[in-house]
């Protein structure tokens, strides 16, 4: 297994950074964390039910004025100027909440490829956010229950004094090729028709391209060699990072786990981009992978 210098996305992952300064010097200082809360121009970015509030279309972000609801409030960041919060509201908030008659609550999977990067970003940071408040309200040490503290990025354990900060699971995503022909697949779980990229998350103790090279062999039988970096991307459903890679197969011949995959071919690109399978949705890392090879050929012919 051979490694080449990394390549680079031709353009940002959705969901991806956007100029935010997530001001993680300000978390664990109180009186540089309560001027911003109290900061009449800060805004908030409310959550409910695990989706974002949007209006307009294409949509976008609406920020809410929240009062009374800043100790629960989670600092994401500074973007030109502006601080960003977020808050997860329940039912009982909504009646406080300054909302328009035209709000829309989306979960990103829906709309995130068609918001501006920086609320994309604020978006993603909330949902992650938002999800792990959830599932770690209790201490993995001693089982009891956990307060938010460093504006939401740690929970602290008042009953044996640990610290728990946010988990972000890493999972390889990887675009796999020969002879100009691209492998797509599908999960028994997916519609017929479908086809995506292989995807797996990476165990304990495993390099990235050990888990690339790892989850190729397990769920389509192949080994591949010139394993790059491509481009990683956000995915807080529920909580991984997406690292995104390419690699060459050293053979065509394919042997699927059925547990995992429940078709795979191998495709041209005209045979992809005539839609004889249909592709994941355009806010996914996977659909930049599929579409950069696409264009691969397009930069090739006019070097010619």
């Amino acid at each position: 297994m051979t490694q080449r210098p990394a390549l680079r996305a031709r353009r940002p992952n959705p969901l991806s950074g956007a100029g935010l300064d997530r001001l993680s010097h300000v978390r664990a200082d109180a009186a540089a964390l309560a001027a911003r809360l109290d900061d009449v121009a800060t805004v908030v970015v409310p959550l409910w039910q695990g989706k974002v509030a949007t209006v307009g279309m294409p949509p976008r972000l609406h920020t809410a004025t929240v009062p009374d609801l800043h100790d629960r409030a989670w600092l994401l960041g500074e973007a030109d100027g502006t601080t960003y919060l977020a808050v997860e509201l329940d039912d009982d908030d909504l009646a406080s909440v300054d909302l328009p008659d035209d709000v829309r609550w989306a979960g990103l999977r829906e709309i995130g490829a068609n918001l501006e990067p920086l609320h994309a970003h604020l978006g993603a940071t909330a949902t992650a956010l938002a999800t792990w408040h959830r599932t770690h309200r209790f201490c993995g040490a001693c089982g009891a229950e956990t307060v938010s503290d460093w504006a939401g990025f740690r929970r602290h354990c008042e009953a044996c004094g640990r610290e728990h900060f946010p988990r972000t699971d890493p999972a390889v995503i990887m675009r796999v090729t020969f002879d100009d022909r691209i492998l797509l697949a599908r999960n028994p779980g997916w519609p017929a028709g479908f086809g995506s990229v292989l995807a797996g998350f990476v165990e304990p103790g495993e390099s990235l391209e050990d888990a690339v090279a790892r989850e190729i062999k397990e769920e389509v039988g192949l080994s591949v060699d010139d394993i790059d970096y491509h481009s990683s991307q956000p995915w807080p459903f529920p909580s991984s990072i997406m690292l995104g890679f390419t690699a060459e197969a050293t053979g065509d011949e394919l042997t699927l786990d059925p547990a995992e995959v429940g078709e795979a071919g191998w495709y041209t690109r005209e045979e992809v981009r005539d839609g004889i399978l249909a592709l994941p949705g355009k806010v996914s890392i996977a659909r930049h992978l599929i579409d950069d090879w696409l264009e691969d050929e397009d930069e090739d012919d006019d070097d010619d």
